[in-house]
């Protein structure tokens, strides 16, 4: 059985283990994901999938949820 890739993204907007909670529940939610951890104090997503995840997904996933992606400020 081969590791899955693994996938770090971003994210801005998240102050609270609410917050957390929304963005797991949205990106476990997209198609290939297996496992999402979320660093609020970093606010880095590593987001566990398989090789054919379609980032776009994820991305909408994210922006539905309320918050938005890119490097930290």
């Amino acid at each position: 059985m081969t590791a899955p890739d693994q996938t770090v993204i971003h994210v801005r907007g998240m102050t609270c283990g609410n917050c957390v909670h929304h963005v797991e529940q949205a990106l476990r939610a997209v198609a290939g994901v297996t496992a999402v951890a979320v660093d609020l104090a970093t606010g880095a997503v590593r987001i566990s999938h398989g090789p054919t995840l379609d980032l776009t997904a994820v991305l909408t996933a994210i922006d539905d949820a309320g918050y938005s992606t890119g490097a930290p400020a």
